[in-house]
């Protein structure tokens, strides 16, 4: 990951920039907008401190002497770079360059579909995506009025997929496409959510949508993400996720990692 000079310009000028050993990381408090969990983020870090246990040891005691107030530091690590404990991954970004490999391009089963949605499809979208924020955040009262959910829906650059069994809906993905890397400057879109009520047909419509957004958003990376729940049954069920999608069409672009302050 290479941070465009003027992020590191603003990020200086608001005395958001620190160093371990010469390297550069950003950092700012900013709170888990679902949980409420007090957390720092560390933005942007030079990809050599991960690398290095001695420099991560340090700008982790940095982060936490700087005087803020928080349960935990949140860090931006490029790539599939592994962090020791007491490091864990909590949101991984995947990324589909728009090709698909040799063989999985297979046709959906008789009578799956998938259509472009409409505004009558709204309420269905709201409810699925509360289910999948719900999901994400095991115990939170999340229902279809969220900030974060009416943020998505009103999203100037939102489009939803739904996709239907012999005309029924039974799952949707929504895309945000006209989405920009504060730190890297990269413009993208971003595949919010997948999700399918039907079990049986589960795999088949979550690929037929992902080829949808794949096609809508030619000529751009499409990024998804893997939320790490608390946990170790969630937690592996997440893991599974993201190797099965690596085994895919998809690549580590970075990942968030938490550690307890």
């Amino acid at each position: 990951m290479t941070a465009t000079q003027s992020y590191l310009r603003q990020a200086a000028a608001a005395g958001l920039t620190g160093e371990v050993g010469g390297l550069t990381f950003v950092a700012d408090r900013c709170d888990d907008p679902f949980t409420g969990r007090r957390q720092v983020l560390v933005e942007y870090c030079d990809p050599r401190i991960p690398a290095c246990r001695a420099a991560l040891e340090e700008l982790r005691n940095k982060v936490r002497t700087s005087g803020q107030d928080a349960d935990t530091i949140l860090m931006r690590v490029v790539g599939d770079t592994r962090l020791p404990a007491p490091w864990r991954p909590r949101l991984t970004y995947v990324r589909h360059d728009g090709v698909t490999r040799e063989g999985r391009s297979a046709q959906p089963p008789a009578g799956l579909a998938v259509r472009a949605a409409t505004p009558a499809d709204d309420p269905r979208v709201r409810d699925w995506l509360a289910q999948a924020f719900r999901n994400a955040y095991p115990g939170q009262e999340v229902d279809p009025g969220h900030h974060g959910i009416a943020g998505v829906m009103e999203d100037p650059g939102r489009m939803s997929f739904i996709a239907e069994l012999h005309g029924e809906p039974i799952g949707h993905g929504t895309v945000l496409t006209s989405e920009q890397d504060s730190v890297t400057g990269e413009e993208f879109a971003e595949l919010v959510d997948t999700l399918v009520d039907d079990a049986g047909r589960r795999g088949a419509a979550v690929a037929a949508l992902v080829t949808a957004a794949v096609r809508a958003t030619e000529g751009r990376p499409l990024c998804g993400h893997v939320v790490h729940p608390y946990g170790a049954e969630a937690a592996d069920a997440a893991d599974a996720v993201l190797r099965a999608l690596v085994a895919g069409d998809w690549s580590v672009d970075h990942c968030f990692w938490e550690s307890p302050w």
